[in-house]
């Protein structure tokens, strides 16, 4: 893939107007991707360091920072990450919204609404984009996180969007009318790179991307780049990659050698994968049939333990009002009597 230009920490220095030793504590507190030559010198993508610039100009005013949850394979956990790290998110008392853009309406279904019965979507949100009231679509759970929810009527989003000049942007331009209103917008991709994961490309701060281990997962992951790169190019500069976490894993010899394989391909590109890996759990798919959310429902359990785990990473990262409330993740750690 074409990430553009990799350059040196003095010339990184010289744009950013600080010292080499400050753009190399960057690099080693994962604020700024990196890759290491052969004799183990730091080297920075411009696409990257582009968008490092751009989101550092962010200002707090701006409302709500935006995490797009994206793989357009299916399958990874995408909608179950976007629940989970939701509903602990709000559990520290903080604001948040979460976007189905799966026209499956999985997270809609998970969080109790029926996607057949919806007289409104996030669809038709963008579809009328400057007219339409997005306060209208807006549902409230029993979970606690609002929900801007979706279904099948989504999946005509490539022909009837395309005809559109500005059908790229217009998930962007709908959340400004609320972005205000919270702390943290999480967008649940679908399974494939149609105009509604581009529009979470283009309206997004962050990118975290959920991913198997396994071959094909982690090849397919170099399409996803090219697309966040081309979103960095036409539309949306400051788009960050947050980092990977590996999904739905196994503990055996080819989970793990599958996970060297995708730290590597990650490194390569100066891609954080996130320490936390999400071990495959019957309780999570249960959690789903039965309509509810299992940091919600069973908070002392290891899977929502693994999750608070996984936001604590991610928060490190993206910043923004969670990073003063981190120490409430250890609360669940705390009750069960162990170290935090």
């Amino acid at each position: 893939m074409n990430s553009g230009k990799l350059l040196k920490t003095a010339e990184v220095a010289e744009r950013l107007g600080v010292d080499t030793g400050t753009v190399a504590r960057y690099i080693r507190e994962g604020i700024l991707p990196a890759t290491a030559t052969a004799g183990g010198h730091y080297r920075v993508s411009d696409a990257d360091l582009t968008a490092f610039i751009a989101s550092a100009g962010r200002a707090k005013t701006e409302g709500a920072i935006i995490i797009a949850l994206a793989n357009q394979k299916g399958g990874v956990g995408k909608t179950t990450a976007t629940a989970n790290l939701g509903v602990l998110l709000w559990q520290m008392n903080l604001k948040v919204l979460l976007v189905d853009l799966d026209p499956q309406g999985h997270l809609t279904f998970t969080l109790g609404h029926d996607p057949d019965t919806l007289p409104l979507t996030i669809y038709d949100a963008m579809a009328g984009e400057r007219e339409f009231d997005i306060t209208k679509v807006i549902l409230k759970t029993s979970f606690g996180p609002d929900l801007a929810p979706n279904n099948i009527v989504a999946s005509n989003s490539d022909r009837e969007l395309s005809s559109k000049p500005t059908w790229g942007t217009r998930l962007s331009n709908v959340l400004k009318k609320v972005r205000q209103n919270y702390d943290y917008i999480l967008l649940d991709s679908g399974p494939s790179l149609n105009s509604l994961t581009v529009n979470a490309l283009y309206a997004a701060d962050y990118v975290v991307i959920p991913t198997q281990l396994e071959m094909l997962s982690v090849k397919g992951l170099q399409l996803l780049l090219e697309r966040i790169d081309e979103a960095r190019a036409e539309a949306n500069p400051r788009l960050q990659i947050a980092g990977a976490v590996a999904m739905m894993v196994q503990q055996n010899n080819a989970a793990r050698t599958m996970g060297e394989a995708l730290r590597q391909a990650l490194g390569q590109r100066g891609i954080r994968s996130f320490n936390t890996v999400v071990k495959r759990s019957v309780q999570f798919a249960e959690a789903a049939n039965q309509r509810t959310v299992v940091a919600a429902i069973s908070p002392r359990s290891e899977q929502t333990e693994t999750f608070r785990q996984l936001l604590n990473e991610i928060l490190q990262v993206v910043g923004g009002n969670g990073l003063d409330k981190i120490e409430m993740l250890d609360s669940g750690r705390k009750e069960r009597g162990e170290e935090a």
